[in-house]
C-alpha cells in the first residue's frame, strides 16, 4: 500500500514538473500609439491567476506556456490579446479608446456640441431608455433617470399632469419648472393653480390637471437632453432660469422606407381598500343612552339578519382600461427625408365618468414640421 501511494505521488510530481517545464519567461514592452511607454498596464494569462503590471518604462515579465493567451488591459485603452508562441519577447501597442470623448448632446437652439466641451451640467436619454417605463406623460418617464430631478404626480386619475423641478426651487414668484423645447418650439407645461409657494408648481393641485407636455407622443421622441441651471439655457432667456428640457423628435433617414407598429392594452384597478366594520349601522349612543343616527359615525344599532350591508367605497371604483396604438412611416433619399406617425391613446379612469384620450398626427419633411394634436 505504501509502495502504491509512493508511486502515485511520484507520478503527480513528475506531471507537475512537466507542466512547469512547458512554461517560459515572457517579456516585452507596452507602448502607446505615439511610442510612449505605458506603466501600470495589467498583463494576465487568460484562464489563470498569473498577472503582472508593467514597470514605469513599460516593460513586463511573466511566466506562460506556448498556446496560452496574454491579455493586456489599461483604463482608456482598447484591450489587446496575444497568443504565446515559440518566441519569448512580445512588444505590444495599445490604442486609446475614445468613444466617450466624442459623445455629443443637443443643447440650446438644437445645436450639437461635444459633452466634454460644455461648461455646465447636462444629461441626456435616448428613446430606448424612455420606452423602458413608457407612460402617457413623458415627464413621468424621466423620474429616477436624471440626477437632481424631482418629478411630482400626486394624482392617479386619467390624464393627470406631472411637474418637474431641477435642483430644487429657485424662485418665490413663478413656476419653478424648466423650460420645455420640442424641436425648437417652446412648450408651456404650467397649470393654473391657486396661491403661490416657494416651490410653485409642486403643489398637489398643480398635478391633478393635465398639461401641455402630455401632447407629445413618447414613441416619437428620439432624444431628451436636460440642461441644468441658468447658464445651460442662456440662449432662451429668463424663462429658462430653472433649466431646460430639450426634446428632439424622430426624423426620417436616407434609405428605404421603414414601417413600425406597436400596440398595448392594460387594465387597472384598486387592489386595497380601507378596512370597514360591517356589523353596526350608522349612529352612536349619547351619554343619556339615547341612539342618535343623524351622524357619520358607524357604531349604532347592529344590522339585522335580513338587512343588506353596502360597501360604498369598494362599489364606487371601477376597472380602468388603457389602449395605446402607434404606427409610423419613415424614409427618404439624398435630397429629402420624411417621418409620419399616428397614435391613439384611450384610458378610462378608475373613478366613474373620468378618462383621457389623445390622438397625435405629426409629419416631418426635411426641416419643415407640421403637427396636429387632438386631446380631450
Amino acid at each position: 500500500m505504501k509502495r502504491r501511494f509512493l508511486l502515485t505521488f511520484l507520478g503527480i510530481a513528475a506531471y507537475a514538473s512537466c507542466l512547469m517545464a512547458q512554461q517560459k519567461s515572457i517579456s516585452g514592452r507596452v507602448t502607446s500609439a505615439d511610442g510612449e511607454a505605458l506603466s501600470n498596464v495589467t498583463v494576465i494569462v487568460q484562464g489563470t491567476n498569473r498577472a503582472v503590471k508593467t514597470n514605469p518604462d513599460g516593460t513586463f515579465s511573466i511566466q506562460a506556456a506556448p498556446g496560452e493567451k496574454l491579455i493586456f488591459r489599461s483604463i482608456g485603452s482598447k484591450e489587446v490579446l496575444k497568443v504565446v508562441g515559440d518566441g519569448t519577447v512580445y512588444n505590444v501597442v495599445l490604442e486609446s479608446s475614445d468613444e466617450l470623448l466624442e459623445e455629443v448632446v443637443v443643447t440650446a437652439m438644437g445645436i450639437k456640441k461635444e459633452k466634454k466641451a460644455l461648461g455646465y451640467a447636462v444629461q441626456d436619454l435616448n428613446a430606448n431608455e424612455l420606452m423602458k417605463n413608457k407612460t402617457a406623460n413623458v415627464v413621468n418617464s424621466l423620474a429616477g433617470k436624471i440626477a437632481g430631478v424631482n418629478v411630482t404626480q400626486t394624482s392617479g386619475s386619467a390624464g393627470a399632469g406631472a411637474q418637474i423641478i431641477l435642483r430644487g426651487g429657485t424662485s418665490l414668484e413663478r413656476d419653478n419648472q424648466p423650460l420645455f423645447v420640442v424641436d425648437g418650439v417652446i412648450y408651456d407645461n404650467s397649470t393654473v393653480i391657486g396661491g403661490n409657494s416657494g416651490f410653485d408648481g409642486m403643489q398637489s393641485v398643480s398635478s391633478t390637471n393635465s398639461n401641455r407636455v402630455m401632447d407629445i407622443n413618447p414613441e416619437d421622441i428620439e432624444n431628451v437632453s436636460v440642461l441644468k441651471g441658468p447658464a445651460a439655457a442662456a440662449l432662451y432667456g429668463s424663462r429658462a432660469a430653472a433649466g431646460a428640457v430639450i426634446i428632439t423628435t424622430k426624423k426620417g433617414k436616407e434609405g428605404r422606407a421603414e414601417v413600425s407598429f406597436s400596440t398595448k392594452a392594460g387594465n387597472n384597478w384598486v387592489n386595497r381598500f380601507p378596512e370597514q366594520q360591517g356589523k353596526y349601522k350608522r349612529g352612536f349612543y349619547n351619554n343619556a343612552g339615547t341612539l342618535n343616527d343623524y351622524t357619520t359615525q358607524s357604531w349604532g344599532e347592529a344590522f339585522g339578519p335580513n338587512e343588506t350591508i353596502y360597501n360604498n367605497i369598494e362599489n364606487f371604483f371601477q376597472h380602468s382600461t388603457v389602449y395605446d396604438h402607434n404606427v409610423s412611416l419613415a424614409g427618404g433619399n439624398a435630397n429629402s427625408t420624411f417621418y409620419l406617425s399616428a397614435s391613439r391613446f384611450d384610458q378610462k379612469g378608475i373613478i366613474p365618468n373620468t378618462g383621457y384620450d389623445k390622438t397625435t398626427l405629426p409629419f416631418q419633411r426635411r426641416s419643415e414640421i407640421w403637427k396636429v394634436n387632438f386631446r380631450s
